[in-house]
């Protein structure tokens, strides 16, 4: 049997895998956990928290007036985290969650330019996912051990922050 897999919504029932990616303000992967394709990330999250190799460097606010304040780590999320398990699961993890509020008949998405729309960040994890996507071998998934496919996944992330690095490094300035 087939591990880290399940039933895809949108490829008639068949079997497929999910990327849950965690990646830096740069879009640099973090972590990254795999699941069925018909698992919710909202599950994930914690797993996805817990998997980091390297804690993450908080953020230093100027001007901040207590040291709780000063070092906050701050985690983006999309609206399909929107619920109170997810904001505690961050809390828990040492995260300030940034979740825009899902839309409703009550409460409407704003119009684009207004202050009170939450503002666009996903398109970071977006971006990563199109670098991973590049390496032919993770754009469809051909092994069957989820170990495997674990360990191409680690070796594409390698690459990726390799490349970043080194094209950091050749920046004047």
């Amino acid at each position: 049997a087939a591990e880290a897999t399940g039933a895809t919504a949108t490829g008639r029932g068949k079997c497929g895998s999910k990327r849950h990616l965690l990646t830096e303000g740069g879009g640099i992967p973090l972590a990254m956990v795999l699941s069925g394709a018909n698992r919710t990330d909202q599950k994930k999250l914690g797993d996805l928290l817990d998997a980091q190799v390297i804690a993450a460097v908080p953020d230093t606010v100027p001007g901040a007036e207590t040291d709780e304040t000063r070092a906050a780590r701050h985690l983006c999320l999309d609206r399909g985290y929107a619920t109170v398990a997810c904001r505690e699961t961050a809390m828990a993890h040492g995260y300030v969650p940034h979740i825009p509020p899902k839309r409703s008949a009550a409460h409407p998405l704003p119009p684009p330019g207004d202050p009170a729309r939450h503002p666009p960040r996903r398109w970071v994890v977006e971006v990563s996912h199109s670098w991973f996507n590049r390496f032919r071998r993770l754009l469809v998934r051909w092994e069957k051990k989820a170990a495997n496919y674990l360990g191409f996944v680690q070796l594409a992330a390698c690459l990726i922050i390799d490349r970043k690095l080194r094209h950091a490094r050749t920046l004047p300035g």
